[in-house]
């Protein structure tokens, strides 16, 4: 049998798997499924990982390979709400005593939480061990003035060039008008109306690591209103510091009524997820009309669920 016989006999062979393949069981033509329908649900943004400054301060820093340099002593930020430095400490690690060092916040990362009931328990530090020695620091007794624009360009362009953990360089130099500040030295600073009426004092600054921001502050209001024991949290947009002086003066626009009604931090029970919950934040920032800064979109990603939103427990 030649080629071409066998080619046509495997062909006539081969039909009636091909039709019982198109047909069901009754000769009728099968019916193909329809695809499974699609359940992808679109998340809404995640929001920022907050962490309260007395949780960075005298957090353990290492380097990308597990070993432990120093802790954190400090965060400096701006007044526009970015944070610039992580002040760490060293000791008898690297051999540099008792002095501190003041390291661009780019150069520093936290874990890539997705676990908001988690703590951080170390910040990384990707620069190299002998870098760091010859790096520019200050007796931990005598702060150098955080003001100093020629300081703050020393510094960056000491670490210009280092890998960041956001890709982003290390800035050149400070924001322009820009005051630059301890965060640690903000708590329990006095916040009043811009007519001069006091409306509180700073009970705690929250940071966003990730981004390098100020998230919020938590106002502690009750006395000034009248209500007994109260903490409000505050956007940092929504609260302009100035100089007063040799000080700093720091408003927000608003009437005791209006921040009254304003959502509600329970710091007697709060709990970590509490805090960085994104119907909470989201709900911060919708209260006092101000753009999320991570968010693409004009308003913040609010969840109405008062069962599950913190600031409505009573």
């Amino acid at each position: 049998m030649n080629s071409r016989v066998m080619f046509a006999v495997a062909a006539v062979l081969s039909m009636p798997l091909i039709a019982s393949a198109q047909t069901d069981k009754t000769g009728k033509p099968a019916q193909t499924p329809p695809k499974p329908a699609d359940t992808t649900v679109q998340k809404a943004p995640m929001g920022p990982f907050v962490h309260t400054t007395e949780e960075l301060i005298g957090l353990e820093v290492r380097n990308t390979q597990g070993e432990k340099l120093g802790k954190i002593e400090d965060v400096v930020v701006y007044s526009n709400g970015q944070i610039a430095y992580g002040v760490l400490s060293f000791g008898g690690v690297l051999g540099m005593g008792d002095k501190l060092f003041a390291i661009p916040w780019a150069c520093l990362q936290t874990a890539n939480r997705t676990d908001r009931t988690a703590r951080e328990d170390h910040i990384v530090l990707a620069v190299d061990k002998e870098r760091l020695k010859a790096a520019p620091g200050f007796d931990k007794d005598n702060w150098p003035k955080l003001a100093d624009v020629a300081w703050c360009a020393d510094v960056d362009k000491y670490y210009a060039g280092e890998k960041t953990s956001t890709g982003r360089p290390v800035e050149a130099s400070a924001p322009a008008n820009a005051m630059t500040l301890r965060a640690s030295q903000l708590k329990g600073k006095n916040v009043e109306t811009p007519t001069g009426e006091k409306l509180g004092d700073v009970k705690e600054i929250v940071l966003d690591p990730a981004n390098a921001r100020i998230n919020y502050v938590v106002l502690s209001v009750g006395g000034f209103l009248g209500v007994g024991d109260k903490h409000v949290a505050v956007p940092w947009e929504a609260i302009k510091l100035m100089k007063d002086g040799d000080k700093e003066k720091a408003t927000l626009n608003i009437t005791k009524e209006k921040l009254g009604q304003a959502p509600e931090f329970h710091s007697g029970d709060a709990k970590w997820a509490e805090m960085s919950d994104p119907i909470f934040i989201g709900r911060v920032y919708e209260f006092y009309a101000v753009r999320p800064y991570w968010s693409a979109s004009s308003a913040p990603p609010v969840v109405k669920d008062p069962a599950k939103d913190p600031a409505k427990k009573d």
